[in-house]
């Protein structure tokens, strides 16, 4: 019954803004006990497809995306993935992001991200607070990719991001009063040039990747370093 109900809603037999029929004429019209009928809203709505709303009935609703991309962060945090994973992952990501963002973002998401330069900056920054805005300026970044895909995927990678960027910081690495990675992006992408801004980001995740190698043990490899365990990276 469930996937029955998702399938009209998707086709538009029950349309996003409007009310399903009651529990009770659900359950006659696909002959199903009450009960069944109770179980498959309830896998609906948490889905995204429904909303309960007393004393009004079930609302059909579209916050599916939303849910997903949050079925997707859960699923990265309950699982250890090594560092070279983790920047295989980012440099798909990142690179396709930068170029996109080059074409596509907004004066206002411009503006946002040269914020978090700024801030980046202050000289009395702490290392999380570093991180916060490190980790904003690349989430305002697919923002601005205008990709709902990359946006979702960099999201569900974001905690993974600041673990890291926090380590890297905590060991001395450079950040972006030193090395200027994020303003060469921008600078980039407010020049709409789509291939520089994908070359700025490439030079950044090589200069990570190699800061990051020299924060941990000589002879340990990137495919050996776990991310979200309780071990430090």
């Amino acid at each position: 019954m469930q996937n029955e109900i998702q399938e009209m809603i998707l086709n538009g037999t029950f349309r996003v803004g409007e009310y399903l029929p009651s529990e009770s004429e659900l359950s006659n019209r696909f002959n199903v006990s009450r009960t069944t009928t109770r179980d498959a809203i309830s896998a609906l709505v948490e889905k995204g497809f429904l909303e309960r709303q007393h004393g009004k009935g079930i609302f059909v609703i579209d916050n599916s995306k939303n849910v997903a991309a949050d079925s997707f962060r859960n699923m990265v945090l309950r699982e250890s993935y090594t560092f070279a994973e983790f920047m295989e992952t980012r440099n798909m990501i990142e690179t396709q992001m930068a170029r996109f963002a080059a074409i596509r973002a907004t004066k206002e998401q411009i503006e946002r991200m040269d914020g978090y330069i700024r801030k980046m900056r202050r000289k009395d920054i702490g290392i999380s607070t570093y991180a916060d805005y490190d980790v904003a300026f690349h989430m305002e970044l697919a923002v601005a990719s205008q990709n709902r895909l990359l946006i979702a995927v960099y999201t569900a990678i974001e905690p993974l991001m600041k673990q890291i960027v926090e380590h890297v910081v905590k060991s001395g690495g450079k950040v972006e009063n030193d090395s200027g990675f994020h303003a060469a992006i921008l600078e980039r992408i407010k020049a709409r040039d789509p291939e520089g801004a994908q070359d700025k980001m490439k030079d950044h995740l090589t200069a990570s990747e190699r800061m990051f190698q020299d924060s941990i043990e000589p002879d340990t490899g990137l495919d050996q370093v776990l991310l979200w365990t309780s071990q430090p990276v």
